[in-house]
């Protein structure tokens, strides 16, 4: 069914590669690198603020970079989406986007997929993900539910493995499970095969905390 394609989020932010070729290289520019160092140091500082424990002290935190840091404004955009508060949400995500931060993709395609403070547009929700799905795992996870049920296109389940493969590899555990079951069962064309069945129990095993969601935690 439809509402299975996008977990049930306790936080938006548990709301959970196109084509796995390899990227194509050319001679960095030095706005290339300054554009690289300049999210890092972004990231750092947004850190920062999620490693304080007290609420009201880790909002004013967020607050005081909030108008120049992308990382600030996707955990404040998650928080507020958490909260139903879907008009900050909306606002602080799409900010989040316009300054380059892909993983707001994510949060931004489930709130068009549930319609929640925003037009419902699935199409919106699809190219949402499929943009930021070769660098953020949880939307390759999230993107390749659509194609194995082929929500929005036509059922492609070698492209929809490839991307539970890319999420895997990844670190997150739903699609480390997906793969275990997968394989298990035969699923999506891919013949059983105990030895990825075991290969993925055990990656499984050695993931004792997803953390690919950190990046998107208050």
């Amino acid at each position: 069914m439809i509402k299975k394609i996008l977990l049930p989020a306790v936080t938006i932010f548990m709301f959970t590669a196109c084509s796995m070729k390899m990227p194509t290289f050319s001679m960095p520019s030095f706005f290339s690198f300054a554009s690289e160092d300049k999210d890092l140091i972004n990231l750092n500082e947004a850190n920062i603020c999620q490693k304080i424990e007290s609420l009201d002290s880790k909002l004013s935190c967020y607050k005081k970079i909030l108008d120049k840091n992308s990382y600030a404004q996707l955990r404040m955009g998650t928080y507020h989406a958490d909260r139903k508060e879907y008009k900050d949400a909306v606002r602080y995500l799409e900010q989040a986007k316009s300054n380059d931060n892909v993983y707001a993709n994510l949060a931004l395609a489930f709130l068009y997929y549930k319609g929640d403070g925003i037009n419902k547009d699935i199409d919106k929700s699809f190219e949402l993900l499929k943009e930021s799905s070769d660098i953020d795992p949880n939307a390759a996870y999230q993107l390749a539910r659509f194609y194995l049920q082929g929500i929005n296109t036509k059922v492609d389940n070698q492209k929809g493995v490839e991307l539970v493969e890319f999420a895997a590899s990844k670190g997150v555990s739903t699609a480390q499970k997906m793969l275990i079951n997968i394989h298990k069962q035969g699923l999506f064309d891919q013949p059983k095969d105990q030895k990825k069945v075991e290969q993925w129990e055990s990656i499984l095993k050695q993931n004792k905390e997803d953390t690919t969601f950190k990046v998107y935690k208050l």
